[in-house]
């Protein structure tokens, strides 16, 4: 609708026609990147869902009791249920070093214990987002821990957050970058024959499409990326600046005359071409 809308019937002149043509390899190349990120956050946001309730049941696991002996039988019972549902690796995704660990502590409030918890924890976490293909590339070496596992569940999730850090990145700048080059391309489209309505249209992309771009600037500040790729918002952001520019362009299309009916008289001939009465 923001592309073919705002095609004219009216081929440009040579040179113009050929920047225009050159301009759409860019422009579906942000397309691209932004249908990728799209389908990249609906799987994530799924995923954080699942990982929201791991963290509130762990949250009510660790507030639930003092005994380790009562707190490794419960996690016990959520890595059984988390694990077979995310379809997990038994043996890369095993937590019963982590369990022995925990039931041999004395104390829950012990660094032993503590860290033992928060391993399944992440262990967890890990397995759920290799359910939903979100991770790194594997690792060729291995780290040996003190629970007895010889995979480092840290730097596993540390890897597969780094991946959507440049999916983040690359998402808001191709959303904002679609929009901007949607407005060269109506520039280069209908030069010498641009009205109102159309720089309005071409403002309002490079305005909105500068902004959602500028969205990525978040990523300097880890605590605001880190809230904002945990919300539900990122795709919603850019779908409220498409909506906007959709719904300007046709208020602006109602109100403004069209391409070649401004001005009292005139019309279209049998060729396309404009007549003065």
């Amino acid at each position: 609708m923001l592309y073919f809308d705002s095609r004219t019937q009216h081929p440009p002149r040579p040179i113009y026609h050929h920047l225009w043509a050159l301009a759409h390899f860019p422009f579906h190349t942000a397309l691209v990147l932004l249908v990728e990120g799209t389908s990249r956050f609906i799987t994530w946001r799924n995923a954080m869902e699942i990982v929201d309730h791991i963290y509130s049941v762990y949250d009510q696991i660790w507030s639930s009791t003092n005994s380790t002996a009562e707190l490794a039988e419960m996690f016990s019972v959520l890595s059984s249920t988390i694990l077979k549902d995310s379809e997990a690796d038994p043996v890369k995704y095993n937590v019963t070093g982590y369990l022995n660990t925990l039931r041999q502590s004395t104390d829950a409030s012990s660094d032993v214990a503590v860290d033992s918890a928060f391993e399944i924890l992440v262990t967890l976490v890990n397995a759920t987002l290799k359910f939903f293909h979100i991770q790194a590339a594997e690792k060729t070496t291995k780290e040996p821990l003190a629970g007895g596992e010889d995979k480092d569940p840290y730097a596993d999730l540390g890897n597969a957050l780094i991946v959507y850090d440049l999916v983040f990145l690359y998402f808001f700048v191709a959303a904002g970058l679609t929009l901007v080059l949607m407005a060269i391309l109506i520039f280069l489209n209908k030069r010498g024959r641009l009205v109102k309505g159309d720089w309005l249209g071409i403002g309002l992309r490079v305005v909105v499409g500068t902004g959602i771009a500028c969205v990525s600037i978040v990523k300097t500040s880890y605590t605001a990326e880190e809230k904002f790729l945990y919300s539900p918002w990122m795709i919603p952001t850019v779908m409220l600046g498409l909506g906007l520019v959709v719904m300007v362009d046709g208020i602006v299309g109602w109100v403004l005359p069209a391409e070649g009916m401004e001005g009292k008289g005139k019309g279209k001939g049998e060729n396309g071409r404009e007549e003065v009465a």
